[in-house]
């Protein structure tokens, strides 16, 4: 049976796209072509690139090469100028040992020349530490010897035999007489300890002062003292006062340096002090 809704019913047709044959071959082939194009293209850039990187490379190759011939040419030159401070602290060490000998102290200072000399090689720079130590130690142990005047002023009258300024006779005096102001401080030439204070017809007011190595300080014709026996003293320190006390013709300080009980020439050890004060400035202890 017919009826009205079939008619009314709207026929809708599917269009049909007809693809055309061998078109997906195509499209690969033409993707393909662009792909090799973008790869040709990434090649050469990278191709730049590594040329580029190569340049580059080789520059900083021959900068290191550069750089390592800077470097070991300051280094010869370090090694250069630290053997110039080794012979310099050599000669200065081979000095100090001479003014110690002189002194007669090589066996407390392991300073006893040797004929023989030996040993495994030291590089530039433990030799230089070590000589400098050696040269510390040299001018730290020499603060017990008795070295320098013990006050400013001029010396009158020397070690050795001489007219007596009383009698007129040839005697021997076992000491120096320095001209001072009067009042002008006295010091200790060495760390040490007093031995004996006190009042002589010759020495007048006088201080004696035991140090190490057997040595022992006078100085006599004192104003007055500021020391007692017993008390420990430092190189520098004022122990007393130039004066005019005892056996003496004007204000001057007698100053002798004994040895086990043996006078030495005073002088000997002044002139050591000026000779080894160049060292104590170029190398001061730390």
């Amino acid at each position: 049976m017919w009826s009205g809704q079939e008619y009314l019913k709207p026929r809708t047709k599917r269009l049909k796209v007809k693809i055309p044959r061998h078109f997906w071959l195509y499209f690969l082939v033409i993707f393909s072509f662009a792909l090799n194009i973008l790869l040709f293209w990434q090649n050469k850039s990278l191709k730049s690139q590594l040329v580029s990187l190569k340049r580059e490379i080789v520059a900083l190759e021959l900068r290191e090469k550069e750089l390592e011939t800077q470097l070991d040419q300051l280094q010869k030159e370090k090694e250069e100028l630290l053997q110039q401070a080794v012979g310099v602290l050599k000669k200065r060490t081979s000095y100090m040992e001479k003014i110690i000998r002189r002194l007669g102290l090589s066996r407390h200072f392991g300073t006893s020349q040797q004929k023989a000399l030996g040993g495994p090689y030291l590089p530039p720079r433990k030799e230089y530490e070590i000589l400098r130590e050696r040269i510390n130690t040299y001018l730290t142990r020499l603060e017990k010897v008795p070295l320098g005047k013990p006050c400013r002023g001029y010396i009158s009258s020397y070690y050795g035999y001489r007219r007596d300024p009383f009698t007129g006779k040839r005697a021997f005096h076992s000491g120096i007489d320095i001209v001072a102001r009067y009042g002008a401080p006295v010091r200790a030439t060495a760390d040490g300890v007093v031995y004996r204070v006190g009042y002589s017809r010759g020495l007048g007011r006088y201080v004696k002062i035991r140090h190490k190595h057997g040595f022992l300080t006078v100085y006599g014709h004192l104003r007055k003292y500021v020391v007692k026996r017993g008390e420990r003293v430092k190189k520098g320190e004022i122990i007393g006062y130039v004066g005019n006390t005892g056996r003496s013709t004007g204000p001057h300080l007698h100053y002798e340096i004994r040895r086990w009980g043996r006078s030495l020439n005073p002088l000997r050890f002044i002139r050591a002090e000026r000779h080894l004060a160049r060292v104590a400035r170029s190398f001061p202890s730390s």
